[in-house]
């Protein structure tokens, strides 16, 4: 039996498009970590850089999955695994920013403010309601 026409969430038009651009700038960021942490890979001279080159790769694999065509039982897993791997994303940048910071201070410089890292914490963590909200609009009310 069908739901009756009222009780079926219609979303307006100018928000499907922002969320399909905000998830159009998480699989960008998706490249990004990609490139970012195999470099890091290649020329990683310790722990912290193969640790960081690793979580972005694997980061940026689960950013670019296609949630949109996942089962329900398989978009729960990956919708968890993107939490949790977001909420850690938030921990290592800033980790990279306070390392950078004292390599900078033992070599006698001083860095600006991380605006790149801060853009990256912002679109890892923007994709968290952007892929439930895609998934279920009806949550948007």
């Amino acid at each position: 039996m069908n739901p009756p026409a009222e009780s079926i969430p219609t979303i307006h038009p100018s928000t499907v498009r922002g969320l399909r651009y905000a998830r159009m700038a998480g699989v960008a960021m998706a490249v990004l970590l990609l490139v970012l942490g195999v470099a890091s890979l290649w020329k990683g001279s310790g722990t912290f850089d193969l640790f960081k080159g690793s979580y972005f790769v694997v980061y940026g694999l689960v950013l670019a999955l296609p949630f949109g065509r996942l089962s329900e039982r398989g978009w729960r897993w990956a919708y968890g695994v993107l939490v949790g791997l977001s909420g850690l994303f938030v921990f290592v940048i800033i980790a990279v920013v306070m390392f950078a910071y004292m390599a900078a201070a033992d070599q006698g410089e001083r860095l600006g403010v991380p605006g790149f890292e801060g853009s990256l914490v912002f679109f890892s963590l923007l994709q968290v309601p952007v892929v439930l909200f895609q998934r279920k609009p009806d949550l948007l009310d």
